[in-house]
């Protein structure tokens, strides 16, 4: 009989231990993601700047203007001969693009010397119209205008 007895007050203890504390005796199972949000949310926000990142300058990239400035900017020999060959692109593009206008700042880096790339353009009917393109070279040198054939200096 005290065995029974026993068994009894244990588990009168364990109810009367629940109704006072508000807890459980058991510890109840959470999944795992509302155990690891925390860390999710900590991964996730880095992630998500990147990829913003990313997508904003692959739509700067991948616009017609810029495409327009950076051919006009390596096939121009004043560019060429004051920053060098082969001229790349930096990262950090500036500046913004839409369906009817773009204003850019491309960075761009020869094996000599760097510079940028600033691009004025309307969208009209259609087509692009470039107000200017011109190389503004990072040694202080003049302004290089390349819409202009016969005087491509500014």
């Amino acid at each position: 009989m005290k065995v029974k007895n026993v068994t009894i007050e244990k588990e009168w203890d364990l109810s009367n231990n629940e109704a006072t504390t508000g807890t459980a005796s058991l510890p109840e199972k959470r999944s795992w993601l509302a155990r690891k949000w925390k860390w999710m949310t900590i991964y996730f926000i880095p992630v998500f700047i990147v990829g913003a990142f990313a997508i904003v300058m692959g739509v700067m990239k991948s616009s017609e203007p810029y495409k327009k400035a950076l051919s006009l900017a390596q096939s121009n020999p004043i560019v060429k001969n004051i920053l060098g060959q082969p001229i790349k692109t930096g990262w950090f593009v500036s500046g913004s693009v839409n369906d009817r206008e773009a204003e850019l700042d491309i960075p761009i880096k020869g094996n000599r010397s760097g510079g940028t790339v600033h691009v004025d353009a309307n969208k009209y009917a259609g087509h692009w119209r470039y107000k200017n393109i011109t190389v503004q070279p990072d040694s202080g040198g003049r302004l290089i205008d390349l819409l202009t054939v016969d005087n491509p200096m500014k």
